[in-house]
């Protein structure tokens, strides 16, 4: 179980559990990437992002085309997903003052 002071660190949902996605955004830009509606807030918003229903994952991370292809498969099959955030980021679809919690990694459970 983690504590609390986990939270703190960037977990946005508990370790090993999740929420229930609504749908899901691609931006097509440079600087995109996709955008994750959830089906409630998230757990833990410990960065203070203006979004807590809706989560921001980069195009440039390594393991993004892992992370799109899961969120996809997982929202097809009904199953939750996890998140772990490295603060706050906008993109040019929301505009500048739109923050979104900026995930880094990710987890799929039922």
């Amino acid at each position: 179980m983690c504590s609390t002071s986990a939270f703190s660190q960037g977990y946005l949902t508990p370790l090993g559990s999740g929420i229930e996605i609504d749908k899901y955004q691609f931006l097509g830009e440079s600087s995109g990437g996709m955008v994750v509606w959830l089906k409630g807030p998230i757990f833990s918003n410990s960065d203070s992002c203006k979004e807590t229903e809706k989560v921001y994952i980069k195009n440039s991370l390594p393991q993004y085309k892992n992370m799109v292809a899961a969120i996809m498969a997982a929202h097809a099959q009904g199953k939750k997903v996890g998140f772990w955030s490295t603060g706050c980021a906008t993109n040019y679809f929301w505009g500048g003052s739109v923050t979104f919690p900026l995930v880094r990694d990710m987890w799929v459970t039922d």
